[in-house]
């Protein structure tokens, strides 16, 4: 097995794997020749998540299409482009790069504490969920969208169409204070909804939010094996160690699938996650949401213009572009942290973190990555709750974060948690709930001196 981990970091470029798992998800035949090296960068280094793998051939040129698709911004039907004619109607971005910058996240709050385009504000009937059906909005009925707004709230329009909602938040700060005194403050971000294009949210609608992640490693994450995630279930706690996470099993463009992508784990692979992202974030028909998500109440988004046929057909995103999106994705380096050892990893593995944030996982080609997560659903408790249910995702539970690159998402000023509020490490910690209570409050009975090695450590990955 070609290992790569923190402490050799340097030295891992000798021998040549055939990543076949790798290159069946770029979408080649055979095998992915490369060094382990080549599949990891410098998670302290500059851009640590736009550090492409070396490709030639078919590989390349996949990539460089996805690039394109990816980084260059749609426009309105009609227009003398008949590639990119297929934004919205309703859309909160013209591209792609627009909410993962340099592969990354993105800002999601101004100064003043209102929201950015990237933070996306959802929408959802869980009390409806047992009775979900698929529907344009949803196809693999993974939830039920409100029956007027759909599954989220679009913040543009094109030019005859209103957009949907004026987005706002309420910042409620909430003070905490240390054991040994010291404090803290945390906050907690209540989505709001003002000039409704098209009258009133159904009154068992819920509100959510949600941020985009980094997009780190996902060509490693896709080529883990299902049963290795599967593996690190114990939905019933049967070691009796507090822990209980499980899977969730999902619906997925080519059927039941292992959910890994997204906060709750409910795609379960890039094509699915890529078709989802550009049709409700840009409005793009692609073969996995063939339709424009117009609800029969907005006419005005019905009547809008549609981008013309072309040789690859009606869609807006047929299958060979979208296929090289995903392939552009997987196409990145994985951030490795160069910090192995040290106070705060060993504290980080003390008091009970990497039970979820799992330190290691192995492709089905033997490469070792280090997402730090075991990618399965865990209860959070009632402070994160936000009583979503998405496929067999219950209202606290969300797939363990994956903390790669951290570092780099900190330094850029962006959140954390999958709503965004939390603005450090340390706030996304003390946010912890359910199952990793006893982490908690172990973290939070260190001494200042241990807490700030923990940290540190985190900020290193």
């Amino acid at each position: 097995m070609m290992q790569a981990n923190q402490s050799d970091a340097g030295r891992i470029g000798a021998g040549v794997l055939a990543t076949a798992g790798l290159a069946a998800i770029l979408g080649l035949g055979g095998a992915l020749a490369t060094t382990a090296a080549d599949l990891f960068t410098d998670a302290a280094g500059p851009r640590p998540f736009a550090q492409s793998l070396r490709l030639e051939g078919p590989a390349l040129d996949r990539f460089i299409l996805g690039r394109s698709f990816f980084s260059v911004p749609w426009v309105q039907a009609p227009s003398a482009t008949t590639a990119r004619d297929g934004l919205g109607p309703h859309f909160n971005a013209n591209t792609c790069a627009s909410c993962h910058r340099a592969m990354g996240s993105a800002a999601t709050l101004d100064p003043e504490g209102r929201p950015l385009r990237p933070l996306v504000f959802k929408l959802a009937q869980p009390g409806r969920h047992d009775d979900r059906g698929p529907v344009p909005e949803a196809p693999f009925a993974d939830r039920v969208p409100d029956p007027v707004y759909g599954a989220q709230i679009a913040v543009n329009g094109t030019s005859d169409v209103a957009p949907e909602a004026v987005p706002r938040l309420v910042v409620e700060p909430l003070p905490y204070r240390y054991p040994d005194g010291t404090a803290v403050m945390l906050e907690r971000l209540h989505p709001e909804l003002s000039a409704l294009a098209y009258g009133p949210l159904a009154p068992d609608t819920v509100i959510f939010l949600r941020q985009p992640p980094a997009l780190a490693g996902l060509g490693l994450v896709a080529a883990v094996p299902e049963a290795e995630i599967l593996a690190l279930e114990d939905a019933r706690d049967r070691d009796g160690d507090g822990i209980s996470g499980r899977a969730n099993r999902v619906q997925g463009p080519e059927g039941p699938a292992l959910g890994r992508f997204g906060w709750k784990a409910a795609t379960g692979d890039l094509i699915a996650q890529t078709a989802h992202a550009a049709a409700f974030d840009m409005g793009l028909t692609n073969p996995v949401y063939p339709q424009e998500l117009c609800p029969p109440a907005q006419t005005d988004c019905q009547a809008a213009p549609r981008g013309r046929d072309t040789q690859q057909g009606a869609l807006d995103l047929p299958a060979p572009r979208l296929e090289a999106i995903a392939a552009y994705l997987a196409g990145f380096r994985a951030p490795l942290p160069r910090m192995a050892d040290g106070r705060g990893a060993a504290l980080f593995a003390e008091t009970g973190c990497t039970a979820c944030h799992r330190p290691a996982l192995t492709t089905a080609d033997g490469v070792t990555l280090h997402p730090l997560s075991d990618y399965l659903l865990h209860d959070m408790g009632e402070g994160l709750a936000d009583g979503i249910r998405e496929a067999a995702a219950g209202p606290a539970e969300f797939r363990t974060a994956p903390l790669w690159g951290l570092g780099a998402r900190l330094r850029a000023g962006h959140r954390f948690l999958h709503d965004a509020r939390a603005a450090t490490p340390e706030a996304a910690i003390l946010w912890h709930g359910g199952e990793a209570t006893a982490a908690r409050t172990r973290f939070v009975t260190l001494d200042a001196t241990d807490r700030a090695a923990l940290l540190a450590y985190l900020e290193s990955l």
